[in-house]
């Protein structure tokens, strides 16, 4: 798979930081993004849609959409969760 990037742009509101989702680079089938539904947290793309859940609810990120820097934060926590183990699937499918 290559590089997938989540491209975000920092926004300056009333002295408060935000993230505008801008889209997806690389990404070209629905799920092509890791996606782990058996645990809490997980993320995926679908349709130009980001998808992703700390365990408790799915919220859904389409292009243009702004949050919060603590929900930025926490995606990428997730994102980065998500990459740990798409890495680890990967090396025991090499086994």
């Amino acid at each position: 798979m290559a590089d997938v990037l989540l491209k975000f742009n920092k926004i300056l509101k009333n002295g408060t930081v935000f993230y505008n989702f801008e889209g997806f680079e690389n990404v070209k089938s629905r799920w092509e993004l890791p996606c782990e539904y058996l645990s809490g947290s997980h993320f995926a793309a679908w349709n130009g849609i980001l998808l992703y859940s700390n365990g408790n609810a799915v919220k859904t990120l389409p292009p243009g959409s702004v949050i919060s820097e603590n929900e930025h934060l926490e995606l990428m926590k997730i994102v980065e969760l998500g990459k740990k183990r798409l890495r680890e699937i990967q090396a025991k499918m090499k086994i």
